[in-house]
């Protein structure tokens, strides 16, 4: 894995305010506040701002007697974007800015972000709603003379504390890669299956719950392999089933039947339609509709509605899931948002959630009834990547699920941080077959089948990891292992997994409960 050298801390302050300025002032983001006048607090020190000069400072910063002295002091980068800042005109309702604040997980940032700004009467957050609610064209300064407040407040201390509750989070997940590395752990050999020719199909499931039939690809293996079970796929928010198709093909090739499905509303197209302007940003309360996909399709496979080419299908079924799938997959097989959410949330959300991101999505289910839901009688396993629901479970609401559990995070995950999200909610999960799972180098978007010209893919190592595709034939091999040890009536194995340069660490649960202590 590629060495990335340490920031200095002005080098890490200046890396997450240039953040949260684009959170706040990007192309579909919103404008920092001031009235008249914007005190910036740091290490003790208060320095005002008048708008006016700060205006003039951005169109002639050269001849500004005022401020020009001390924000030429700037580097010529900082100094350029702050000016740009400045000076561009926000089309505030020609972005996705209102379809965000019409979004529980929207406003929670919104009023998050806030609490770096503050007025007379308090923290920002409310203001900075207001504001940006704006039906013109403002720039940033006249755009700040409409708060409310005669000052504002910019506490770049807190954005400085932040920034160490972010590198102390990151140092912790940096730990827990050392711990596994320094384990004596049996090497697990690839699985020796070799793969076979698969066929594949689209179809189109007509469902009583949504408006429109939900879209499915089915891949199975040409020649009967005699497999006890049929395997679902459920993408992540924002993702496709296309983007499982690595998956769907590999577990085919090796003798699953695959359905992958689509699940409108919180699919790659309800992304784009939030882009376009024609739809809110997606959350938690799409899982209702999830869970009601799952029971159709399984009803329908196992009613032979929809079938694997001409055989049979399997009467028993393995549910994978990615992020938002996952999720879904333990709620449908049998975890429970355990009561005292509201108080959990209240803590977790204390301060930004600038690692666990997956906060604002959780809190949200306070607001979202979820239906009452039975765990299929043919649901053999649950196998999760990159999933989350640690403020849902507190400390038993996962002992509901009562088959065993592949629960896979990766060393690089900021959005899903696996020791928050996989590795302390583990030892919840009742069947001692259940797996914790640490792909070295995987992140958040590993799972997510995607091109490398893609925009996602041009971020760097930092935040995809290693090439998705070596670390997709990590999690291939790691679910074949998995899947056939339950099929064999065996103990899944722990040890690691070295899949080319990608290392996997397998745990037990009582291995697993040793990391946390």
């Amino acid at each position: 894995m590629r060495t990335v050298a340490p920031l200095s801390c002005s080098q890490f302050l200046r890396t997450l305010t240039h953040g949260l300025l684009a959170a706040l002032l990007g192309c579909s983001s919103a404008p920092l506040l001031a009235a008249d006048q914007l005190l910036v607090r740091f290490s003790g020190l208060e320095l005002p701002l008048d708008l006016e000069q700060l205006e003039a400072w951005a169109v002639q910063p050269k001849t500004n007697p005022e401020l020009g002295p001390w924000l030429n002091l700037l580097d010529p980068q900082t100094r350029s974007d702050l000016q740009q800042i400045l000076r561009q005109p926000l089309d505030l309702q020609g972005s996705t800015i209102p379809l965000l604040l019409e979004s529980w997980a929207g406003r929670q940032l919104i009023l998050k972000l806030g609490t770096l700004l503050r007025s007379a009467e308090g923290e920002g957050g409310p203001i900075l709603i207001d504001l940006l609610q704006d039906q013109g064209k403002p720039t940033v300064v006249s755009l700040l003379r409409k708060a409310p407040s005669e000052r504002l407040e910019l506490d770049l201390d807190a954005l400085s504390a932040l920034g160490v509750e972010l590198r102390g989070k990151l140092q912790r997940q940096k730990d827990l890669l050392q711990q596994l590395r320094s384990l004596d752990l049996t090497p697990l050999p690839p699985e020796p299956a070799a793969p076979g020719a698969v066929q594949h199909r689209a179809a189109l499931l007509p469902v009583a719950h949504r408006p429109g039939p939900l879209q499915v690809k089915l891949w199975w293996p040409a020649a009967n392999s005699g497999r006890r079970q049929w395997v679902l796929l459920s993408h992540g928010l924002g993702g496709s089933s296309a983007q499982m198709a690595w998956l769907g093909r590999g577990l085919a090739a090796r003798g699953w039947p695959v359905l992958a499905v689509q699940h409108p509303g919180s699919d790659d197209l309800a992304v784009q339609a939030l882009l376009e302007g024609r739809q809110t940003l997606p959350g938690l309360e799409t899982l209702p509709a999830r869970l009601a996909d799952f029971a159709a399709l399984e009803a329908a496979v196992s009613s032979a509605r929809l079938r694997f080419g001409p055989t049979a299908a399997p009467e028993r079924l393995v549910l994978v899931g990615h992020s938002l799938g996952g999720l879904a997959g333990l709620l449908w097989a049998g975890a429970a948002v355990e009561a005292g959410l509201e108080e959990r949330c209240a803590a977790g959300l204390r301060s930004i959630p600038v690692l666990d991101s997956s906060f604002l999505l959780q809190c949200q289910l306070s607001e979202v009834l979820l239906p009452q839901t039975r765990s299929p009688a043919a649901l053999d396993a649950v196998v999760v990547m990159n999933s989350f629901g640690s403020l849902l479970w507190g400390q038993g609401g996962l002992a509901g699920i009562d088959v065993p559990v592949l629960s896979i995070g990766g060393s690089l995950d900021l959005i899903t941080p696996p020791l928050t999200e996989q590795l302390q909610p583990f030892d919840q999960f009742s069947d001692r077959r259940s797996r914790f799972a640490l792909v070295e180098g995987g992140s958040h978007f590993s799972p997510v089948g995607i091109s490398r010209d893609e925009a996602l893919m041009q971020l760097g190592s930092d935040l995809v990891g290693r090439n998705p595709a070596d670390v997709q034939q990590a999690l291939l091999q790691l679910q074949l292992q998995f899947l056939s040890s339950l099929e064999q009536g065996q103990t899944p194995a722990d040890g690691v997994m070295l899949d080319g340069a990608v290392r996997t660490f397998v745990l037990d649960r009582e291995a697993a409960a040793e990391l946390r202590t």
